[in-house]
């Protein structure tokens, strides 16, 4: 039990002694990331995946609310396809993939250009089953994981660019 607790201790000591900086330190207004992620405005994005998105983000990047006076405005446009990938011979298809692609903007509020761009993809999987409500609600929770896991990757890169200018 001593060895686990002094090996913990060590590894501990040495990430601390090279530097090692967590990019949102314990709490996104901590990190080096965290002041600029917190000046971000989330714009609109259309549709109910796309409100899904944005709510994401918004809890990720400040979770104390939007900010009264942002200095940076995230602009994100959305689209989604559905790609059957299972069929039966009488041409039914049983299991959908549903692939999320967001391009995503950065823009200073000051000069209103973007600093930053970028693209990520999301695929999640659901079944057809007999019932449609059951389908439908598949469906719904393919979109919400795709939803999610959007936002988690947008929120990476736009920490990551704002920890990379200092």
């Amino acid at each position: 039990m001593w060895s686990k607790a002094l090996a913990a201790t060590l590894l501990l000591g040495t990430l601390a002694a090279c530097g090692f900086e967590p990019l949102y330190g314990n709490r996104v207004e901590t990190g080096p990331a965290g002041p600029a992620m917190a000046a971000t405005y989330v714009a609109p994005i259309p549709d109910r995946i796309g409100q899904q998105v944005r709510n994401n983000l918004l809890d990720r990047l400040n979770p104390a609310g939007i900010p009264d006076q942002p200095l940076y405005t995230l602009q994100i446009a959305l689209s989604a396809e559905k790609e059957g990938l299972a069929i039966r011979q009488d041409e039914t298809v049983t299991r959908f993939n549903l692939t999320l692609k967001a391009e995503f903007a950065l823009v200073e509020r000051a000069d209103n250009k973007p600093v930053f761009r970028g693209i990520t993809r999301s695929i999640a999987a659901y079944n057809v089953v007999e019932s449609p409500f059951a389908t439908l609600i598949a469906e719904q929770d393919a979109e919400a994981r795709a939803a999610r896991e959007i936002s988690e990757e947008i929120r990476n890169q736009v920490a990551l660019y704002f920890a990379s200018r200092g």
